[in-house]
């Protein structure tokens, strides 16, 4: 076993590398005469402020974690749904079709290779990975078109334009001054 002083060392924090002051090495226990000599209302004071900062702190704390847990609760609602996910095949699906194509990246589709003229339009086919039944339910989550959605926003602006007045500027001021010379 190590020896008993290194023992007592570790147990000791506060005698460890000279701790307490040279006020404890020339007045050994001095704070507990000043306490003493305290009268009863400051010590009431002091061990009640005491307590209250470390009180404090476990009611801060817990402010915090209702605070913390509330939005931990509005959290779950920022997982990803199901019902908005990407409408795209899996590999597994296209293998299974038999659409999935095998090769280096820069071999495409039907014997393709991005050369010219060894290219294929992908979009002549928009439908190929995808059987009928997932294709209309594809369809269900289109967004409104960009066309249609400029069209609509001219229109807005031309209703605006046709429907309200517009202020008319006279210039009868400078013909009176003109008059009057």
């Amino acid at each position: 076993p190590p020896p008993r002083s290194l023992l007592a060392m570790l147990r000791s924090s506060v005698k460890r590398g000279g701790g307490g002051g040279i006020i404890d090495k020339m007045i050994p226990g001095y704070q507990d005469k000043i306490w003493a000599a305290l009268p009863q209302s400051v010590k009431e004071y002091r061990v009640k402020s005491e307590n209250d900062a470390f009180e404090n702190g476990i009611k801060q704390h817990k402010r915090w974690q209702g605070l913390f847990l509330s939005w931990k609760e509005t959290e779950k609602g920022f997982a990803p749904s199901q019902k908005f996910r990407k409408p795209a095949v899996d590999w597994r699906r296209q293998m299974e079709r038999g659409t999935m194509h095998y090769g280096r990246w820069y071999e495409g589709p039907n014997g393709t290779d991005y050369t010219p003229g060894k290219t294929a339009d992908r979009l002549e086919n928009v439908r190929e990975p995808f059987t009928d039944g997932e294709w209309a339910e594809r369809k269900e989550y289109r967004s409104w078109d960009i066309m249609k959605l400029g069209y609509a926003g001219l229109a807005i602006f031309l209703a605006y334009r046709v429907t309200n007045e517009w202020p008319v500027v006279w210039c009868e001021e400078q013909e009176q001054v003109a008059s009057e010379q």
